[in-house]
């Protein structure tokens, strides 16, 4: 609740502070004292737009600061934490208005935009009247009014939780749609050079073993004369290398059998012979399989031709071909994969969005049929309230069909329409409705609605506009009765009303040194009788009606 409010230098005010009590709180004055003014300064303290000429003649700067007391289960203290600011049981909200046309804004010390500050009051405080936080005239503020007066806290939260699921849903899907059609078109060429590489047929260590069969090939003549020279030398009638070391090691094995030192000399020649008589036999298969082959030689300058033509083409090396081959299988089954993770996603999204569709009938057939019990209540409290002849019809839009009227809330839109006067056709609220009825019709509202919401301080401007006398006293009882539940304030212009408050405030104007200044001060019991007595009897106020103020004073304590 409202704890304290602080204004300094705003309009007509010089420095005021006020401690506001539980329960109802009145604000009466003379015309023009400075009521509107107070508002005014609250209307600024949670998110208003400020102006120069708000600042009082001769300051620099208004200021407007507020305690407001928060309960541990309050929902502001969850907007605290979100923002990270400091969560504690008393709140600080002060908001200035330079001369220069700058404004700032501070919750507990920290500085916010003027959009945080009135997106955070929305929590704290309702203004009904003709300034600016008429929540009543929005359509989301309607439907939540129907939702709250049809108890249907539940089935909201669990449709919020399918929206959120089949949005979360969506979301993936189409990222998955959108990554899919950028994969298909790469994915045509992609598989072309798959196809190319495959079709090559690409070995390990290919390139290496077809330059040296090439450069074989390519040298027989020379590779035949060469090996036909060593047989010359090794085996030949003129210089047998195989004989003449035969022969060498025969007479080394005789001289070794007068000399064992000369065995390890007999071994290796022996070793010898052996190795160049298999060399002999392989130079001479050599020799005979040796043969001129024109066409291999062909295949093989194209096949390395076809390879080099493939490393070109994709700026690599043999090593860099094979390596490319894997990676297109590997995007190509990555293809497969993301295809099946669109149809699940698809799935899913189909599964979240009947299961939202199933919810939101339920919550849309919940509201059809409390929608005319809640306009009839509301009809019966505002009859009493100065408005004898007004209707009020709550007219439902669903839209099923359009996904994008899709909300947390459901696929309906409620909009209050209302004839103030017999003979005149209904229209939406927000067109028709002066000040005063909107301040009536949102008491009415406030009354219906059995337990406190959110917003736990109510401010009501001009509640008790063209009324009087006994639909006066019903309206002060109703507030009274509202303020037992919640913290509301009533800037009212009637006794009957300003006489069911449990704390009385007074705007007065004075002129001080040649300025004229206001000031809202706390009223003590005599006080408030004689306030009372004022508002009864105008400027001559006869004992009669102090009496009379006195009767209604005691009336409202029993």
């Amino acid at each position: 609740m409202l704890l304290n409010l602080q204004v300094r230098d705003f309009a007509l005010i010089d420095t005021i502070s006020i401690d506001f009590a539980a329960g109802l709180t009145v604000l009466t004055g003379e015309t023009g004292a400075g009521k509107s003014i107070l508002v005014d300064a609250i209307a600024l303290l949670l998110g208003d737009k400020g102006h120069t000429e708000d600042i009082r003649h001769g300051a620099e700067q208004a200021e407007i600061s507020a305690e407001y007391g928060l309960s541990p289960e309050h929902p502001a203290r969850q907007w605290l934490r979100e923002q990270e600011i400091e969560d504690e049981d008393i709140c600080l909200l002060r908001r200035i208005i330079q001369r220069n046309g700058r404004s700032r804004a501070f919750i507990n010390g920290r500085s916010v935009t003027n959009g945080q500050l009135k997106e955070f009051s929305e929590t704290l405080v309702e203004l009904l009247g003709q300034h600016a936080h008429q929540n009543l005239l929005q359509p989301e503020r309607q439907l939540f009014l129907l939702d709250r007066f049809a108890g249907l806290e539940t089935t909201l939260n669990t449709v919020a939780d399918r929206h959120r699921q089949w949005r979360q849903a969506a979301q993936r899907y189409a990222a998955l749609q959108e990554q899919q059609g950028k994969q298909h078109e790469q994915e045509d060429w992609q598989r072309f050079l798959l196809s190319e590489l495959e079709a090559a047929g690409l070995q390990a260590d290919e390139w290496e073993n077809l330059r040296a069969e090439e450069q074989r090939l390519g040298a027989v003549e020379k590779l035949r004369d060469n090996v036909l020279a060593a047989l010359t030398r090794l085996d030949g009638e003129d210089a047998a290398a195989d004989r003449a070391i035969a022969e060498a090691q025969r007479h080394v094995s005789t001289a070794r059998a007068h000399d064992p030192r000369l065995a390890d000399c007999d071994e290796l020649l022996n070793s010898a012979l052996i190795q160049i008589e298999e060399a002999i036999t392989r130079l001479r298969a050599y020799v005979t399989e040796l043969e001129a082959d024109p066409e291999r030689l062909e295949s093989i300058a194209r096949r390395l031709q076809d390879l080099q033509d493939l490393q070109r083409k994709h700026h690599c090396d043999m090593a860099g071909l094979l390596a490319k081959l894997t990676s297109l299988r590997q995007e190509l089954l990555g293809s497969e994969n993301l295809a099946a993770a669109r149809d699940t996603a698809e799935h899913e999204l189909a599964k979240a969005r009947t299961a939202y569709v199933e919810d939101c009938a339920i919550l849309s057939n919940a509201r059809q049929q409390q929608q005319d019990a809640l306009a009839q209540a509301v009809v019966a409290q505002i009859q009493q309230l100065g408005m004898p002849h007004a209707t009020i019809e709550l007219r439902l839009y669903s839209h099923p069909e359009a996904e994008k009227q899709w909300r947390d809330t459901g696929w309906d839109q409620v909009e209050i329409w209302i004839t103030a006067n017999p003979g005149h056709p209904a229209q939406p609220l927000a067109k028709v409705a002066s000040g005063g009825e909107l301040s009536r019709i949102g008491l009415a509202l406030q009354v219906i609605l059995a337990a406190p919401e959110r917003i736990d301080t109510l401010i009501f401007d001009e509640v008790d506009v063209g009324i009087g006398g006994a639909v006066a006293e019903r309206v002060g009882r109703l507030l009274r009765r509202l303020g037992a539940r919640q913290q509301v304030l009533c800037v009212t212009h009637l006794a009957q009303v300003a006489a069911q408050g449990h704390q009385h405030l007074r705007a007065e104007k004075q002129v001080i040194n040649g300025q004229t200044l206001s000031e809202v001060r706390t009223l003590n019991g005599t006080e408030r009788q004689q306030e009372i007595a004022r508002m009864l009897g105008g400027i001559e106020i006869s004992d009669a009606v102090t009496q009379a103020a006195a009767v209604l004073l005691a009336s409202t304590q029993s």
